[in-house]
């Protein structure tokens, strides 16, 4: 970054002192083009985007001067076109006819699609082109030697020229060999050429969202679905859904709810029962995603009535396995289990054969048992995986990382949820699939906040919470993290805590309840939340659960919070949990301390001797728990009046002025002249966190500025 930022500055002096020195004469200045570095400082002087005025201008001074000066390149400045077109004046006729026939192609154009718009000549007045320099080749094809230089010859033709040229290079393309698809459909689209559109588009779309490119493959359909009355009522109904399809795969639930809406209005208007029980099946699923559970059941059970009402097919055991994943998710292993079974059996019948469900029912069983019997539940959801990866189904696939990942947490490996993790994450942003890519980087926020990585916690979380677009399931693990942080750094976590509720409001399954109701009673405990809601909601979670070690940490806090825990209740839960119940404080913190998870491990030694509850405090100050240190500290002078004084940590210590080494990663940003916003960005923490830092390093180099800060630090060798 510091190199980029010098680099850019070095080009824009070089720039103008070239200008400089040839400003008191009466001559032309050839000005060098600024390199992208430079591009970006200029423009973020004035709150543009940088990269894209590069592309556009190439680098050129003159274009980007004005570009800027004009406030963006939305409307052409005047002072722009009228350059370019002054430039083009000096050509022949055939010349600007080749000009404009090759700015209808938003890339490079070949020789031949040139030769077959304008005929004879037109390689002479190719050549002319390249002289005057408006245009260059590049590997064996022309194109600008500028892009706004295109735009402004291409805005220069008139409607009806510029339709004409589209349609015959559309008939050129059209007998070429490998021509791509986004040229083909630009062309249609820009001679308006329904007939055209309504062939490819749809095409494109498929072959789009086969190999995996799910926002090309939305901008195809969304093409087609602009002239949607010029398809049959059929044809319109597979578009709605296979929009709706990608739609959700990327995130946008919303849309996707609106177009399988559509979709089932047609199946029914047809009659045509299999596919309207399969769009319910569909409602359901995207339902769900969007946050609203009770309408995911209501739709689930409606496909199932109506297609066991038809004969067994593949409709059915989709819907089956949507129950059963519906009842996964809420608890219900008898159910998930049953539904899941159909599905199986039905899956791998001669008549169906279809790998994809059997995949889903797998996946859903084996995320079901993970309690009953977590051997099994391992093998199940590797098998399908495995069926995912071998079949390219890329959905089942990233949901099987994600329950994989899940059900590792739970056992506490975190090494292979770590694996499983981070294995998806990646399958996920390489395949466009937004929705699990995100609900993972919650999973992922949950297991770096249990493994004390805090800031790389906040930083997976913030990345989801931040986009607003993103839907409520994939935002919902993302905010817990992040309420759970801001909690214990005593952090206002408001808007937070008002989203999760939100979510519950819908539907209070186990697996987003317990994790609330823990929250909940964590900020009670804190002094945060009133104790009464905080034990109602871990009843509730409790009441919810059908296998008891689902209910490990609501027993934690129910005692925590006063409440009566025998051991009897907890009779089949985690084992750290019995031993916390069991006042076994030292054997709990040590298997804490063998989990990787230092604040638990100080939550148990805060429950004996005063030895135990220091070495706690060091443990939650050391993560930055800030507002539970401070609570501590109260039990503390509680117990024995008063604090004990302490010394630093060991890296405290072996810094000269005393500072942390978070406290040194924020001093080396200050010192390169970052601000706290930038900061926070570049160390994935919140602005506040930096803020607390940024204080503390001030206090303790004894400076008022944080310029003052970065050169003492320097004086004293600490920044060398």
């Amino acid at each position: 970054m510091g190199r980029r930022f010098e680099q850019g500055h070095q080009d824009i002096e070089i720039v103008a002192s070239k200008i400089l020195h040839f400003v008191h004469k009466d001559e032309r200045v050839d000005v060098p083009a600024l390199s992208r570095a430079a591009v970006g400082e200029l423009a973020k002087l004035r709150g543009f985007d940088g990269d894209e005025i590069f592309r556009v201008t190439g680098g050129n001074p003159y274009f980007i001067t004005e570009l800027i000066e004009a406030g963006g390149w939305k409307v052409m400045p005047t002072t722009i076109r009228d350059a370019v077109l002054a430039r083009a004046e000096g050509l022949t006729a055939p010349d600007r006819d080749v000009l404009a026939a090759a700015s209808i192609f938003p890339d490079a154009v070949d020789f031949k699609s040139l030769d077959a718009i304008c005929g004879d000549g037109a390689e002479k007045s190719l050549q002319a082109c390249l002289d005057c320099g408006l245009m260059r080749r590049v590997d064996g094809t022309y194109s600008f030697r500028h892009e706004i230089t295109r735009q402004v010859i291409e805005q220069s033709l008139s409607p009806i020229r510029r339709r004409g040229l589209n349609a015959t290079a559309l008939a050129a393309s059209r007998h070429a060999e490998h021509v791509p698809w986004v040229r083909l459909i630009h062309h249609a689209n820009e001679a308006q050429d329904i007939a055209a559109i309504c062939e490819l588009a749809p095409q494109a779309a498929a072959e789009a969202a086969k190999l995996g490119a799910h926002r090309e493959a939305i901008e195809y359909y969304e093409l087609s679905l602009n002239h949607a009355s010029a398809f049959d009522e059929k044809m319109q109904a597979d578009l709605y859904e296979n929009y709706a399809f990608e739609c959700h795969l990327v995130g946008q639930v919303e849309r996707a709810i609106v177009s399988q809406k559509k979709a089932l209005a047609i199946h029914h208007r047809l009659g045509a029962p299999l596919r309207e029980g399969e769009s319910l099946r569909w409602l359901s699923r995207l339902s769900y995603l969007a946050g609203n559970r009770e309408d995911s059941d209501a739709y689930g059970k409606e496909a199932v009535d109506l297609l066991e009402a038809q004969p067994e097919g593949a409709e059915l055991a989709m819907a089956y396995s949507n129950l059963s994943q519906l009842s996964m998710l809420a608890g219900d292993t008898e159910t998930a289990c049953h539904y899941g079974q159909r599905a199986i059996g039905l899956a791998q019948s001669e008549a169906i054969g279809r790998p994809d469900i059997l995949c889903h029912a797998l996946n859903n069983v084996g995320t079901a048992v993970l309690w009953r019997d977590p051997d099994q539940a391992r093998e199940l959801l590797g098998r399908s995986l495995e069926i995912a990866l071998a079949h390219q189904l890329e959905e089942h696939a990233a949901r099987s990382f994600t329950n994989r990942g899940w059900i590792e947490l739970r056992l506490h490996s975190v090494a292979d949820a770590e694996d499983f993790l981070g294995r998806g994450i990646s399958y996920c942003i390489e395949h466009d699939l937004d929705t699990w890519r995100d609900y993972m980087r919650g999973e992922q926020a949950e297991l770096f906040t249990h493994l004390g990585r805090w800031d790389e916690a906040e930083g997976a979380a913030s990345l989801v919470v931040g986009n607003v677009n993103a839907p409520p399931l994939s935002r919902y693990p993302n905010v817990l993290a992040l309420a759970v942080l801001w909690t214990r750094r005593r952090e206002p976590a408001d808007a937070l805590l008002e989203e999760l509720s939100r979510f519950l409001e819908t539907g209070r399954e186990l697996q987003r309840l317990a994790p609330y109701a823990e929250l909940i009673a964590e900020r009670a405990w804190l002094g945060l939340e009133c104790i009464g809601r905080a034990l109602n909601l871990l009843d509730q979670a409790i009441a919810l659960s059908r296998d008891d070690a689902s209910v490990s940490l609501l027993l934690v806090w129910k005692r925590k919070l006063g409440a009566d825990v025998s051991l009897d209740s907890a009779f089949g839960v985690d084992q750290v949990v019995r031993q916390m119940l069991a006042g076994d404080w030292a054997a709990a913190a040590e298997t804490w301390g063998e989990r990787g998870s230092p604040y638990w491990q100080a939550m148990a030694l805060l429950d004996r001797d005063d030895n135990a509850i220091y070495h706690a405090l060091d443990l939650l100050e050391g993560l930055g728990a800030s507002a539970v240190a401070q609570h501590v500290r109260a039990i503390i002078r509680g117990r024995l009046g008063r604090v004990a004084a302490r010394g630093p940590r060991a890296s405290t210590k072996a810094n000269p002025a005393g500072l942390t080494m978070r406290e040194m990663d924020v001093l080396r940003w200050v010192d390169l002249g970052k601000s706290n916003g930038e900061i926070a960005a570049l160390l994935f923490v919140s602005v506040k966190t930096v803020d607390h830092h940024v204080s503390s390093i001030l206090a303790k180099l004894n400076a008022k500025t944080r310029t003052a800060a970065a050169s003492h630090a320097r004086s004293r060798g600490l920044l060398s």
